[in-house]
């Protein structure tokens, strides 16, 4: 059971909407995919379970948020976990069965202060750095409920290295980075190994996958067809850019669609069929990350 996160430190690169769609695909070919939006956007779990049972989750505090102030207690029983999953987390009949998420919440990025109005984890905690250890100590445990009850689990994290990323690049088995093919993403891609490699964190990359991509732009049609040496190694499968995709990622509460064919049109089903068949090729096979240059090693021993 691999825990791969969805992570780019540049928005607007269709990072949510690849995690729902391959988490959709995965979980219409029968495998038990579970969705962790760790984003305060909180767009990957709106996108799965609809705006309704997102505010119930956020009455009923059984959000990402709540999960780590449940965390904090030393105490802490993984059991809870159950608590806070939402099941039949789709809007794609053939997958509902098989896919899981915890939403997250816009409280999230206020998580410390939030820990500050509870006297009970303040006489634990001395400072932020030692709740983060309380916290880190108890994801080992996180992991072994996950890989319990599920086959893969996708984290969809914010364009940041917050603290809730740090938390599950402790547990990671590897990342994917969604990217557009021009320079600006590719940069920014490039930059996110090296801070993961700087901050020490010891999370092979499993792939680098090109989004919105337009063939009629000379650019991102020479970028696709260059072999990187800095980034994971890109899957074949490219994901375009179409007014299709767009599509089905608005939300809407009440529409159910039967299969993934019909949400996102065949021809782009059938790419995330494929995609899914090479991600699972690889998580298999071990992951493929690029021999790593003198510049990168020194990056990655300067913590």
């Amino acid at each position: 059971m691999p825990v791969l996160l969805m992570i780019n430190l540049k928005g607007g690169v269709g990072k949510t909407a690849s995690t729902v769609a391959l988490a959709e695909t995965m979980a219409e070919c029968g495998q038990r995919v579970l969705v962790i939006d760790a984003d305060h956007q909180s767009m990957a779990g709106e996108l799965l379970v609809g705006q309704s049972r997102m505010l119930r989750a956020e009455r009923s505090k059984t959000t990402l948020h709540d999960l780590f102030l449940a965390m904090a207690d030393v105490d802490f029983d993984p059991k809870l976990l159950s608590k806070f999953v939402i099941g039949n987390a789709s809007t794609v009949g053939s997958a509902m069965s098989n896919l899981w998420t915890i939403p997250c919440s816009f409280r999230i990025d206020d998580f410390f202060s939030s820990v500050a109005k509870s006297k009970r984890i303040c006489r634990t905690y001395a400072t932020e750095r030692e709740l983060q250890v309380g916290l880190g100590k108890r994801m080992p445990k996180v992991k072994k409920w996950l890989m319990q009850h599920f086959d893969y689990v996708l984290v969809d994290c914010p364009p940041s290295i917050a603290m809730q990323v740090k938390m599950f690049l402790r547990i990671a088995d590897g990342y994917i980075i969604p990217s557009i093919p021009d320079q600006l993403s590719v940069r920014g891609s490039e930059n996110l190994v090296k801070r993961i490699g700087k901050l020490n964190f010891k999370v092979p990359g499993i792939g680098t996958l090109w989004t919105l991509y337009r063939q009629q732009v000379a650019l991102h049609r020479e970028i696709v067809k260059e072999p990187f040496t800095k980034l994971p190694k890109p899957f074949e499968t490219v994901i375009p850019n179409a007014t299709k995709l767009a599509s089905a990622m608005e939300l809407n509460d009440a529409k159910m669609i039967p299969n993934c064919d019909i949400k996102y049109g065949r021809e782009f089903a059938s790419r995330y069929r494929v995609l899914t068949d090479e991600l699972v090729s690889r998580c298999n096979a071990g992951f493929v990350m690029p021999p790593k240059t003198q510049v990168d090693r020194e990056l990655a021993g300067a913590v």
